[in-house]
């Protein structure tokens, strides 16, 4: 064993595995390292951060967010990290991944069939142009996302309201489910029972916008600084390629906004931005595991690891011959050492799985051990199966982020007589590839983009999604259990179903191989206050800069 962890060592040092994937199985926008150095403009805010007097500026380093901040049309965590600090959803999730009221007067209010839900906002609530806040915007917005000619991309999560089947076909401009009571109220009424749907509005992707404005923009809202909405910040200049200005909103409805100015800095590569953290060019940026360790030594007082709410397995399709045998599926589990991937191939950031369902999803199974490791069994399993002289499992596909991860799983199944065979290929291929339902395995880090399960599993694994994610599983007494859960409003209750709907999945059928649970991480200046990140958005709202520790550090 001491061999296989001095070859785990230097695997390590080359891993290049990106943990941040978005809910819908990784955005290439989440998973950019950085576009272009950051433009003159950074100067006056990084001369500004010297004065113990001077205003409060905050300088964020990140990669390009892509081509817009409409997050009706972006699914990217690097375009909400911008997005969110100036548009608002009616509810959000805070960094303890809590929901909390935004524009209305209280959480909305749920008939006893639970299909019709009633909002009240709250008055005096206003966009950066000056215009109120009122219930028709609401319904613009909502109107908008199912207008075909939008392109809405997660129009999914709100596609049970009622009429939003009608407008996506064309056959209504109107939204039939939303009704206006007057300025502040109005309900939403649905096709159907659906226990999230309090939770998905939450997201970014219900981020409200002002009716007047965003109609005169047309297709320019959310290019470059082309973005108005109620939130705590507003732009003074954005250029996609170098640097986001924005400073405070002065009436902003929430109360006292912190900072003065916000700079997010956009940076082409890793190397580039973690040179300008070392040179006090930004306070903060994020820090991936290839370069944890490194840092680990020089930088440890000012890294912060947290969990995102993601799972990271390897995806089987089941209709690969090889992988039809629940057998042979627990012997690549019974094969892999995931104690010791997280710890040599991960450089100790991610906990390793126990079961599916992320620890912090409720239906989570805090009692179970990890997954057990045991080549002899795995030997023994496979026998069994028909392979007493082992396997190949052939037809594998992983993007290059996943490389290193895949060739440590070669090497553990390779110790059980399990020849696994892959092809590191481009991510439009591997895109393709899987929702055809072609794709043999992958690696994959699925998040939820919060705490509930139905975003962790339903999506993927429910019978009637699991073919276009090259799963192809289905197993009628576990969608039972999703359909279940999906409509009932006892939150113990559905967590409860979860478990029961884990249990089977991933391990009564072992449909996939869950590996560990990823930790992310950031480095932020000592100075920088009340910095936190629940999931996989950097929200910048809740930051402070505290000058006199500012002035003393870079003294």
């Amino acid at each position: 064993m001491k061999k296989k962890a001095n070859l785990f060592r230097s695997l390590a040092a080359a891993l290049a595995l990106t943990l941040l994937l978005a809910g819908c199985g990784g955005n290439p926008n989440a998973d950019a390292d950085g576009s272009a150095a950051p433009g003159a403009s950074a100067e006056p805010g990084q001369s500004a951060n010297v004065s113990a007097e001077g205003p409060k500026v905050f300088r964020f380093g990140q990669a390009p967010y892509g081509d817009t901040l409409d997050m009706q049309v972006s699914t990217g965590s690097l375009s909400a990290s911008i997005a969110d600090e100036i548009t608002e959803s009616m509810l959000r999730f805070d960094d303890d991944n809590n929901e909390e009221v935004v524009l209305l007067t209280d959480f909305p209010t749920v008939s006893e069939d639970g299909t019709v839900y009633s909002f009240e906002l709250k008055q005096g609530v206003k966009f950066t142009n000056g215009t109120e806040l009122t219930a028709k915007d609401v319904k613009f917005t909502f109107e908008r996302m199912f207008t075909p000619a939008t392109g809405a991309k997660s129009f999914s999560y709100f596609s049970m309201i009622v009429g939003a089947k009608d407008m996506l076909d064309g056959k209504a401009t109107e939204l039939a489910g939303i009704e206006i009571q007057d300025d502040y109220h109005f309900t939403i009424t649905l096709e159907y029972p659906f226990a999230p749907f309090v939770k998905n509005l939450g997201t970014s992707y219900a981020d409200i916008f002002p009716m007047d404005a965003c109609t005169a923009a047309g297709d320019s809202w959310g290019i470059d600084d082309n973005l108005i909405g109620t939130g705590p910040y507003k732009f003074q200049s954005n250029d996609p390629n170098t640097e986001a200005v924005l400073v405070k909103n002065e009436d902003y409805h929430g109360g006292e906004v912190k900072l003065d100015e916000i700079h997010v800095i956009y940076y082409s590569d890793t190397t580039t931005k973690l040179l300008a953290y070392e040179n006090g060019d930004i306070d903060a940026c994020d820090l991936t595991s290839t370069q944890l360790g490194q840092y680990k030594d020089s930088h440890g007082d000012q890294i912060t690891a947290y969990h995102p709410l993601g799972t990271c397995f390897l995806s089987l399709n089941l209709d690969v011959d090889a992988l039809k045998d629940v057998k042979v599926r627990q012997a690549i589990s019974l094969a892999i050492n995931r104690e010791e991937l997280v710890q040599y191939t991960l450089d100790g950031a991610g906990i390793p799985a126990t079961t599916y369902l992320n620890p912090a999803i409720p239906g989570h199974d805090d009692s179970l051990p990890v997954y057990e490791y045991n080549v002899d069994k795995a030997k023994q399993l496979l026998a069994e199966a028909g392979y007493p002289d082992g396997l190949t499992i052939d037809g594998g596909k992983v993007r290059q982020q996943e490389e290193t991860l895949a060739t440590a799983i070669q090497g553990y199944l390779a110790e059980a007589g399990i020849n696994y065979v892959f092809d590191v290929v481009d991510a439009a291929t591997w895109s393709s590839e899987r929702s055809s339902g072609k794709l043999a395995t992958t690696f994959i880090t699925w998040n939820a983009l919060y705490a509930d399960a139905d975003f962790q599993v339903y999506n993927y694994f429910y019978s009637a999604n699991s073919g276009r994610q090259s799963v192809n599983y289905s197993n009628p007494a576990f969608d039972k259990l999703m359909d279940d859960a999906r409509s009932d409003t006892d939150e113990a209750h559905r967590a409860e179903l979860y478990q029961q709907a884990d249990q089977i999945l991933s391990h009564e059928d072992m449909a996939c191989i869950p590996l560990y649970y990823p930790q992310s991480q950031f480095l932020a200046k000592p100075y920088v206050k009340d910095m936190k990140v629940g999931n996989l958005i950097y929200h910048l709202w809740n930051i402070d800069i505290d000058l006199e520790a500012q002035a003393a550090f870079n003294g």
